[in-house]
C-alpha cells in the first residue's frame, strides 16, 4: 500500500510495520527507492521483495484503514453469485460477499483503496461498494468456487485480446504454410519429381526421364526432345555418356530441357559412380540458376 498520509491522519502503513518490528528502516528505504517513479504500492513491493508475508500485510492494512478482515467462505451469500462476471472478479481480485441495505454490496478486496476496481464494480452493478479485506488466495479460491462462468465471460475485452492474438498467430502460421506449399510447387515445376528406390534414382521433367543406377552409374534416358523426331530410349554405361550426349545433341532439346539435364548431371548424389567426374554443362542451358532439392 502507499505510505502517503491520507485524510483523517490515518497512520502510515510503513510506520505500522516499523512499530511492529516486521521491517527495518533500511527495508522501507529500499522499497521506496524501487517504487520511485512508478505506480506500485509499498505494501505490494514489501511482499514481492519478501520483507513481509501476505498475512502480515493484510493485518497492517486492516489497522491502517479500520477495515475488517473477513473469512470469504463464512461471509459469502448465494444472492451475489451472479452479481459480477468471473472475468471482472479475476481482473481486480475482488469477490461480492453480500447485499446490504440502501443498494450496497459488501465486496472482498485485497486493496480497499483501489478506486479503479471500486468504480468498475459500481458501474457494472449499479450498487455502492463497501470494501472489506480478505486474503488474496481466499478471494481467488472463492471466485473459482462461487462465481459461475457466464456468457459475459465470453464477450469481454480480455477474451477479445486473446482471440485477436490467436487469430494473428493462426494467420502467420497459415501464411508460412501457404508460402511453403507455394515454394514446393515452384520447386516441383522447376526441377520435377525425384523418385528414389533401393537401386536407382529417377528424375522426371520437361517430357524427359533420367534413370540412374546407384550400383554402376549407368543411365537410361527416355523422352521426347523438343526439336527431335520420335522419342529417345538410350542406355548409357555411365553418367558421362549422358553428359556427352547433351553436348553433342543438345540442339534437339529446348533450352529448358538442356538446362534441366545439366542440372541433373551436376546434382547427382556423391554415392552414384561417376557423378563427381561429370563436368558442369550449365552453359548449354543458358542463364538458369537453381536451389536444388535433394532426391527423396
Amino acid at each position: 500500500m502507499n505510505i502517503r498520509r491520507r485524510s483523517g491522519d490515518k497512520p502510515l502503513l510503513g510506520g505500522i510495520l516499523l512499530e511492529r518490528g516486521l521491517i527495518s528502516k533500511e527495508n522501507l528505504d529500499q522499497v521506496l527507492r524501487v517504487q520511485a517513479g512508478g505506480m506500485r504500492r509499498v505494501g505490494y513491493l514489501l511482499v514481492k521483495m519478501k520483507f513481509i508475508s501476505d498475512v502480515q500485510l493484510l493485518d497492517a492494512i486492516s489497522t491502517q484503514l479500520g477495515v475488517p478482515i473477513v473469512e470469504v467462505e463464512s461471509e459469502i451469500r448465494d444472492e451475489v453469485r451472479r452479481l459480477l462476471p468471473r472475468h471482472l472478479c479475476r481482473r481486480f481480485t475482488v469477490l461480492p460477499l453480500a447485499l446490504e441495505e440502501n443498494h450496497v454490496v459488501r465486496l472482498a478486496m485485497v486493496d480497499p483503496l483501489d478506486d479503479v476496481a471500486i468504480r468498475e464494480v459500481e458501474n457494472f452493478t449499479g450498487l455502492a461498494v463497501r470494501p472489506v479485506l480478505a486474503n488474496v488466495n481466499d478471494i481467488r479460491r472463492g471466485i473459482e468456487r462461487h462465481v459461475p462462468f457466464s456468457r459475459q465471460d465470453l464477450f469481454n475485452p480480455e477474451v477479445y485480446k486473446l482471440v485477436a492474438k490467436i487469430s494473428a498467430a493462426a494467420a502467420v502460421v497459415l501464411l508460412l504454410v501457404t508460402g511453403y506449399q507455394a515454394y514446393q510447387i515452384i520447386q516441383l515445376q522447376k526441377y520435377g519429381p525425384i523418385t528414389e528406390s533401393k537401386t536407382s534414382l529417377t528424375y522426371n521433367n520437361h517430357d524427359l526421364t533420367v534413370d540412374v543406377s546407384k550400383s554402376d552409374g549407368s543411365v537410361f534416358f527416355t523422352g521426347r526432345g523438343a526439336y527431335a523426331e520420335g522419342r529417345y530410349g538410350v542406355r548409357f554405361t555411365s553418367v558421362g555418356g549422358l553428359s556427352q550426349f547433351l553436348k553433342s545433341q543438345g540442339s534437339q532439346l529446348s533450352q529448358d530441357q538442356q538446362w534441366w539435364l545439366s542440372w541433373v548431371l551436376t546434382h547427382l548424389p556423391e554415392g552414384v559412380p561417376g557423378a563427381s567426374r561429370v563436368e558442369s554443362t550449365r552453359e548449354a542451358g543458358g542463364q538458369h540458376k537453381s536451389n536444388s532439392p535433394s532426391p527423396g
